[in-house]
């Protein structure tokens, strides 16, 4: 029977495999804009209706505070009508997955580029991000999956990649074009293909091992910039079979056990002690 099943699972696999490779992802540009600064800009790439139409409301959102050009890759141009005038590029697409912005994100058509899903709502300007570009080739925040259990489970090159690495969100993402990046972008893309069965079309595990594997400046940015769900942390918490009992667990605990250790004041003398106190006093992690 288990013969079976990993003849069904390499079947499954080549199939795939093939399906995906000789499966044109023709990009047709609709709309370029011109006599415009191309240097820095938003990128979206959706595809279907509701993801559109969502991606509609993001860019509303982010007109109200940034002015650089917008670039958006999608199946349903005519749903973009309304917003038109403030659309610099438009791409018509054909998607086959879910995650598709692993084929597209490559062909960006700006220098610097801040890739945002249609799920984003922009609260204030955020331009300063191109800045960083300036001495980074990558700007993102990390996800609240550091390094899944059932991820290491099925894919070596995932496993061994220490926890102190996390995954990052690929739904706010800023780079720059270079050599470096688009080596990155490849393998990204090489990776999600590669382990598509084992991540059922999940982009987070294979966007973690390109960026392992790469050699770019990478900075982090504060939380601030991806502000996520609450429903999102309690889905974490009771999420221990997949993610392993030892995710977000505290590593590293940074307080004084009272302020009157600045008056020069300690009257605790046992570790245990200390840490009765202090865990007491430390907020939750939850990112």
């Amino acid at each position: 029977m288990n013969l079976i099943k990993q003849k069904i699972k390499f079947l499954f696999k080549k199939i795939e495999s093939l399906y995906f490779k000789y499966n044109k992802k023709e990009v047709i540009l609709i709309k370029e804009k011109q006599n415009k600064n191309f240097v820095n800009g938003f990128l979206y790439i959706v595809f279907g209706d509701s993801f559109t139409k969502e991606a509609i409301l993001s860019i509303k959102s982010l007109k109200r505070y940034n002015n650089e050009p917008i670039a958006i890759f999608t199946d349903h141009e005519e749903f973009l009508e309304e917003i038109k005038n403030d659309i610099d590029f438009i791409y018509k697409i054909e998607p086959h997955h879910k995650r598709t912005k692993v084929d597209f994100i490559k062909k960006t058509p700006f220098q610097k580029t801040i890739y945002l899903d249609s799920d984003t709502i922009i609260a204030s300007n955020i331009s300063d991000i191109f800045e960083l570009l300036d001495k980074f080739d990558i700007a993102y925040t990390i996800d609240f999956a550091r390094k899944r259990k059932n991820m290491s489970e099925k894919i070596k090159e995932y496993s061994e990649i220490p926890y102190s690495f996390s995954e990052i969100n690929g739904g706010v993402l800023a780079f720059r074009k270079n050599n470096y990046v688009d080596e990155f972008l490849d393998k990204w893309k090489n990776y999600f293909y590669k382990f598509f069965a084992e991540t059922n079309g999940w982009d987070q595990p294979s966007l973690r091992i390109a960026l392992w594997e790469s050699n770019l400046k990478l900075i982090c940015l504060p939380f601030e910039y991806n502000v996520r769900p609450k429903k999102l942390i309690d889905k974490i918490k009771n999420s221990k079979d997949i993610l392993g009992e030892q995710h977000m667990k505290s590593r590293i605990y940074h307080m004084h056990y009272a302020e009157k250790i600045h008056e020069n004041e300690f009257k605790i003398e046992a570790l245990n002690e200390a840490e009765e106190i202090i865990e007491k006093m430390k907020i939750e992690v939850s990112y």
